[in-house]
């Protein structure tokens, strides 16, 4: 029997019954009347808390300046938690005096209780003692910096906020996409979609303290929501409907296009000269002219670029630019050819023996002269672009030796199979060798890119205008929050974390569409 049973009529139950198995130590849920009546016990005992601990929570005195949200936030999540905590309490009481499982159901007890405490103390520092006006009224600064913002929202220059939308319009089209070809269903799909379309339409389009036209964004925001919905419809009908071949031609399609993405919103920001000349040459062409011919214009210089934005950049950059060099490195370092191999080896071996704040102060000081020849204004080469060219590389070398080990671990026989197949030795890496490698690396390869991201706070160390540097001095610039110091910090760690977390849940998503995991948790090597 597998290790967990459950009864074909209570599917919907599952985690309920994975949570009882595991408090009672015991391999499978059992469906007897016994366990049902010890089951329905304990769940009636924990409702009836949440109800009295809900009540209780609502009724008490507070400071005056507390909101009716947060009154309503703290009580629902501290109630609900006690509940689950004095649920499991319940069952491990229950399994200890009849199963006798002594173990089990004393941890059960413990790990509630101090997970309950945990998270009431939690809520009642986050909800009750903190203020968090601080970050709200510089929800835009703590985003793209105050030069960026200038650039936005301000009257007495031409608006550049138009560079944005694009990227924002093909990014969660993009997401739409991916989700679409997935195996998640719609009925899970789109309610999580709901809520973060309107957390972030509440975000961007909340009047209060915002200095740009807050109706043009929430109009802009439900088209670009409406348009990301119809492409996750379209493309899940279409992995529906079409051979495996042709979804997985679809993904490789839509990866690129992720990737052209990144460079649109740098070539958007800032056009290069060539860009701006090339635009300003077709400007006089019908129909593509006149949209092109905003790009023959200046726009908004790396050197303006601030806030959270700054750290999105440079993250994505060394996890794109990273993850090409990497390749580029491992099969450069198994190269047959010395004169490939050793200088390869010698700058993987080099740059990740050096510590990246060591790499950043070599940015900033001395990697101007190294690629001045490269530059006919110094200036151009700006400390954000310096920034992303060490993550490209520090990303780079560390994904290079985990890519080298999943092409080490290759079958020789697939290898001989493929050269069997009439496919030349490019052909072979290509499509036998870094498919499997990248395959078997793909957890390694994704921490990677979770370091990358939070590596990025280290920017504030050497003076760069990100995230963390506006958060930890907001409160000294706003003299109207004079000593709220911890909220921006928490705010700023939470917002570190929720990225992290969600790369890792799609990472372990993929992991499962490969066949990497097995139900009981192993991996398939």
């Amino acid at each position: 029997m597998s290790s967990l049973s459950i009864p074909s009529n209570a599917e919907a139950l599952k985690y309920l019954y994975r949570t009882e198995i595991a408090v009672s130590g015991r391999s499978r849920f059992e469906d007897t009347p016994h366990d049902r009546t010890i089951s329905i016990l304990s769940l009636s005992i924990g409702l009836i808390s949440f109800f009295y601990y809900f009540n209780d929570s609502m009724g008490m005195e507070l400071a005056a300046e507390i909101t009716k949200l947060d009154r309503l936030l703290y009580s629902f999540g501290s109630s609900i938690f006690s509940a689950l905590a004095i649920w499991v309490i319940c069952l491990s009481l229950l399994k200890l005096t009849i199963l006798r499982t002594t173990s089990a159901a004393i941890l059960g007890i413990f790990s509630a209780l101090i997970s309950a405490f945990l998270v009431e103390m939690a809520l009642e520092i986050l909800l009750l003692e903190m203020r968090w006006d601080i970050v709200w009224s510089n929800r835009v600064l703590l985003s793209i910096g105050p030069d960026l913002t200038l650039a936005m929202t301000s009257d007495l220059i031409p608006a550049e906020n138009w560079r944005f939308w694009p990227f924002v319009l093909f990014s969660l089209i993009l997401i739409g996409s991916f989700y679409g070809t997935s195996d998640i269903k719609p009925t899970r799909f789109i309610p999580g979609f709901a809520v973060v379309s309107i957390a972030m339409i509440a975000f961007a389009t909340n009047p209060e303290y915002a200095n740009y036209d807050t109706e043009k964004v929430r109009l802009r925001l439900v088209i670009i929501s409406i348009i990301t919905l119809f492409s996750f419809i379209l493309t899940r009908i279409y992995s529906i409907r079409s051979e495996e071949y042709q979804v997985n031609r679809l993904k490789r399609i839509l990866m690129t296009l992720t990737v052209s993405n990144f460079f649109l919103i740098i070539f958007m920001l800032d056009p290069p000269e060539s860009i701006q000349s090339m635009a300003a040459s077709l400007s006089s062409i019908p129909f593509i002219g006149p949209l092109l011919e905003p790009l023959s214009q200046p726009g908004v210089p790396s050197t303006q670029w601030g806030g959270l934005f700054v750290n999105f950049i440079v993250a994505t950059a060394g996890c794109v630019l990273g993850f090409g060099f990497g390749i580029l490195f491992a099969f450069g370092r198994q190269s047959s050819l010395p004169v490939v191999k050793w200088p390869t080896v010698a700058f993987i071996e080099i740059f990740r023996s050096g510590p990246l704040i060591c790499w950043l102060y070599f940015a900033l000081f001395m990697l101007g002269d190294v690629a001045d020849p490269l530059f006919s204004d110094p200036e151009d080469f700006s400390n954000i672009l310096r920034m992303m060219a060490i993550f490209s590389l520090f990303g780079g070398v560390y994904i290079a030796e985990v890519i080298r080990g999943g092409l080490q671990s290759v079958d020789s026989g697939q290898k001989e199979a493929a050269v069997a197949l009439g496919l030349s030795p490019l052909q072979t890496k290509q499509y036998v060798e870094l498919p499997n490698a990248i395959r078997t690396t793909l957890p390694s390869i994704v921490s990677v890119f979770i370091g990358l991201w939070k590596d990025t706070t280290l920017l504030y160390i050497i003076g760069v205008l990100d995230f963390l540097k506006i958060a930890s001095t907001l409160s000294q610039t706003d003299f109207n929050f004079m000593g709220y110091y911890l909220e921006p910090l928490y705010f700023a760690a939470i917002v570190f974390w929720i990225p992290a977390f969600y790369i890792s849940r799609i990472s372990m998503r993929v992991e499962r569409n490969l066949g990497l995991v097995k139900e009981g948790g192993a991996e398939r090597a």
